[in-house]
This record gives C-alpha cells, structure tokens and sequence, in this order.
C-alpha cells in the first residue's frame, strides 16, 4: 500500500536573519511504501528483497544510485499502542543497499543533528564521505518524528527585518495550527521509533552514526537498547548530562578565543584588525546599548532592509560563523567594518547561513529543545553560564521566549529519570570532535570518552563542527567499522591541517611586505595565494 505523505506548510526564503537565528545550533523522494513489522532479520549473505519486505524503489537528492522508501507506522504516545486505541505516526526511511553483493548485516544509520532537520537530507554526505562505508554497508535515513517525510512540523516564520516579537508570535501560530500533538515530538520517542524501524526492516544490530545533537540520539538508543548497537560513531558530541545551554557560551567564547588568537598570529591580520577579542566584545556592548543599526538593501533579495541590531542578533552573527573555520576567515574584516559602522559585511555571513536555517524542522526543535533543555535550565543557572562569555544568556533567552508560547508538556508525565544522566558502556565507540567547534567543542568529546573504555577521540586540528567530512576522517570511519579497533587507527593524515588566512580586505587575503607591520596598512594591497586542500 503507498502511504501518502503530510503537505509540508511552504514558506518564504529568511532574508534578515530571524529564521538563521532559530536555525544555527543546530530531498526529492519517490513512491512510499508502508514497511510491514516483524519480517526476519537481513542475512549478511545477500541483499534482501526490499521491494518483498515492503519498501519502494525511490531516489534521494543527492544520491546517483537507486534507494529504497517506506514508512513504518508507530504509536504517537508509546503510553497509549494502537490497539488501545491511540493514534500513530508514520515514520520515513530511506534505505540505500550496500553496493557489493557481498555485503555486510549490520547496516550504517545516519543520525541528523539540529535537533530538528532531516536525515533524509543528508544524502549527499552518505554518498560522498561514507562512500567507502556504503560499499558494503546499507545506509539507513530515519527521518525523526516532525521532520522530512515524518509528518513534518515546519513553521512559517516572519520574512524581513528580524523582529522577536513577530517571530514569537509566528511560533505560537505554528503551534496552534499543527495538526498532530507535537508535545509527544521527544527524543525518548525518536529512539523507539528507530527500534521500530529496525525491527520492521530485519536487522539485528546497527552501527550509529549521529553529529551534534544526533550523537545525543545516538548515545539515548544506545542507553535503551545496547544489545543492538555494535557501534557508535559520535560527531560534535552533546552530551546528555551536559544542558545546552548552560555549556554553549563557553563553547562560543572558546571559540572566539581561538580565533583571536589565529589573528594575533598572522602579522596582516594583527596589523589591521589589532585586538579582535575585544573588538567582538565592544561589538556586542555596542549592539546591547542600540548602538547599531542597518539602513540599506538586502545582500540576498536586493530589497530595502532597516533594522536596529540587538545583542541577540549582534552574538549570533559571530557565533553561527564560527562553524565553519573557512567562513570565520572573514569575521575579523566584518566585525571591524561593523566597528566603522558597515554592518552589511556581518549581516551577509548571518544571511549566508539561511539554507542551513531553512533545513530545520522547527516543530521537532522546538518539541526537543523545550521539553528536554529548557526545562531542565533556569534562567539563574543561564545567566551564571554566560556570565564570562561574549554570548552570555542570549541563546537560552531566545530559545525560552518561543518555549514559552510552545505547549510542550505533557500532562501529567514528568520527563524520564535518566535524561539528564551520563551514559557509558562497553561498546565500540569513535568520539571526533573539531578543534575550533563553536557548541560541541573537544571537552565535551573528552567528557563522552571517559564513560566508554572501548573508546578513542580523535582531535581534527583546525576544523569546526562536524568533521566526518574532513580530509582522511571518512577513511578512519570506515576502517572503525570494519575492525571495531579505534585505537589502531592512524590519524597521521589529519596531521597537515591548519588555520586558513584571514580575509583583511576585500581583496581576499593578503600579506604585507617584507611580512611585517611597518610598511603601513595592508589593505587591498599585495594578494598572497594560498593552496588549500578542500573535501567533499
């Protein structure tokens, strides 16, 4: 039987930053099929019959090889099973065969972070970085509940000049106008889901693969069901006894800290843009105080934009390029223009994040991030967070105007006992983590690693958050997964990386003569290329 899917509500492209502000922390598909539970579990000895068992030939964006889709139904309330009488939700996979015949059992399920966007969107990466692992592996998307193909919640946020009053109303009109009870769009959920999924498709044990908050669904699954994880590939960890948002303003500091420091290092930097860590704190003081506005035309649309930058917008404009190492580059030339009073270089790096933005299920973020960090956090222990960090309170803040108006809870039942509780054990597990990661840096990684003995953490030098992508890390994976043996794994190919030069001018970047200081500012002077080794 094909199961049709949900209408996704559309919505306009964010042009002024309201949507990249929702969406920082954080596909073409077709015939559906509904998945049959219970069917034996897939032999390691050849391909099962996909279309036998229920799924239906379809393609992923993305992905050049043919795929597989279904759904598979599951109880909305795990309190409340279908046969007594409660409603259900479907849940979307798409499945990608091993390309060998000879292939492997135990397939490779990718994990989305945000919380919020779709695994089904990710098959680019499954088919660039994971290629080696796909060989002989299959690949499974598991749209969580309220994402892609899961009977998504996407709310239509305010286009134009950013507005937190109209984007907390947009919030609570997406929420009064949803068509299924989102209070049950938990991550408690999503691990039954997956096991649902599991079952339904035959596999006995999975390897889980999960970046940033997708390690935190990882590590859950895992909690619950053990005996059927062979492996843990965890990207940008998030630990669960570990708020959000009471680690995110160090984890942004650090990270501006950092970078400050590459600056101070490279002599065309220090001498144009000087002390770049006070420089972004005068920023944000200035953006606090009013101090800051922008009357000019839209980098994207080309329409006119007014707005006054708010110390919410003035932090998220340098947190969300932090990232990305190979965008930071040009926040020292934009956080010194926006010192002179040129906003538009800052506001185009915020804007250039709006596809991410856009890829954000916000149903299932806000049913996650409300009814599983905020409640957790009071506004004392955010304030005492960020009390040393540039970011201070304002990512808590943010997230709890729209909390606010989001009826996430559900009646009578308190959140489970362990939520906030380390998780560890005796399976497999590879911990990466970016060097210069913004919101899940190398500590967290550590901290994940001491409750796993079978585990090793891999340091990327140089690189953001998410770095299962970065130069020989896909190999490393890959070879993780065939031998389980993470501390034999050589990671002398990641030695090479390092810093990109800074942007110091609209030229690109630059050097100085004679390499130093004295021949007056640099600017717009001497281009000085630089061969940098790029990765899918």
């Amino acid at each position: 039987m094909i199961d049709k899917l949900p209408a996704s509500k559309g919505r306009s492209g964010l042009r002024a930053g309201v949507q990249r502000i929702l969406g920082a922390f954080l596909m073409g598909l077709g015939c559906l099929a509904v998945i049959p539970a219970g069917l034996p579990p897939a032999t390691a000895e050849e391909a099962p019959d996909w279309i036998a068992r229920g799924l239906a030939p379809c393609h992923v964006k993305g992905v050049s090889r043919r795929a597989f889709c279904g759904h598979v139904t599951v109880p909305l309330d795990y309190a409340m099973p279908s046969d007594a009488g409660g409603e259900t939700i479907d849940i979307f996979v798409a499945l990608l065969p091993a390309q060998a015949t000879s292939r492997r059992g135990d397939p490779f399920v990718l994990l989305a972070g945000g919380p919020g966007q779709a695994a089904s969107d990710m098959g680019v990466l499954a088919a660039r970085a994971f290629d080696n692992i796909w060989r002989r592996r299959d690949i499974l998307l598991i749209d969580q509940r309220g994402t892609g193909r899961s009977h998504p919640v996407k709310c239509d946020m305010p286009d134009g000049a950013p507005d937190m009053e109209a984007a907390v109303a947009a919030v609570a009109a997406c929420r009064a106008d949803a068509d299924i009870d989102v209070s049950h769009f938990t991550l408690e959920a999503d691990i039954h889901d997956m096991d649902r999924v599991r079952d339904a498709l035959g596999y006995e044990t999975l390897n889980l693969w999960g970046v940033s908050y997708g390690t935190r669904t990882a590590a859950l699954y895992y909690r619950r069901y053990g005996s059927r994880v062979r492996s843990l590939v965890l990207d940008g960890v998030a630990p669960p006894d570990l708020p959000l948002f009471l680690t995110a303003p160090a984890a942004a500091e650090r990270a501006k800290r950092k970078l400050a420091e590459a600056c101070a290092e490279q002599p065309a930097c220090a001498h144009t843009f000087g002390d770049l860590n006070a420089a972004i704190d005068r920023l944000v003081d200035r953006a606090r105080a009013g101090e800051l506005s922008f009357d000019g035309i839209d980098p994207l649309s080309g329409a006119p934009l007014a707005f006054t930058m708010t110390e919410m917008i003035a932090v998220e404009a340098v947190r969300s390029v932090l990232y990305q190492p190979d965008a930071a580059v040009t926040l020292p030339f934009a956080v010194t223009e926006a010192d002179r009073g040129n906003l538009l270089p800052l506001i185009a790096g915020l804007m250039a994040g709006a596809g991410l933005a856009d890829s954000m299920y916000l149903g299932a973020t806000l049913g996650i991030l409300c009814g599983e960090e905020v409640a957790r956090t009071g506004a004392d222990a955010a304030r005492a967070a960020g009390r040393d960090s540039f970011a201070g309170d304002t990512y808590y803040r943010t997230w709890k105007a729209y909390c606010d108006v989001w009826d996430y809870r559900i009646p009578g039942r308190d959140l489970p006992d362990d939520i906030g509780a380390p998780i560890g054990g005796d399976v497999p597990a590879l911990i990466l983590s970016g060097e210069l990661d913004p919101i899940t840096p190398p500590g967290q990684g550590d901290h994940m690693a001491r409750g796993f003995p079978n585990s090793r953490h891999i340091v990327a030098p140089a690189a953001g958050h998410n770095t299962s992508h970065v130069a020989c890390m896909p190999d490393l994976i890959a070879d993780f997964l065939e031998t389980l043996d993470a501390a034999a794994l050589d990671t002398a190919c990641l030695d090479h990386l390092a810093r990109l030069p800074m942007v110091v001018g609209l030229n690109g970047q630059t050097r100085l003569r004679g390499g130093d200081a004295d021949d007056g500012d640099s600017r717009g002077t001497e281009t000085e290329a630089h061969a940098t080794e790029r990765h899918p």
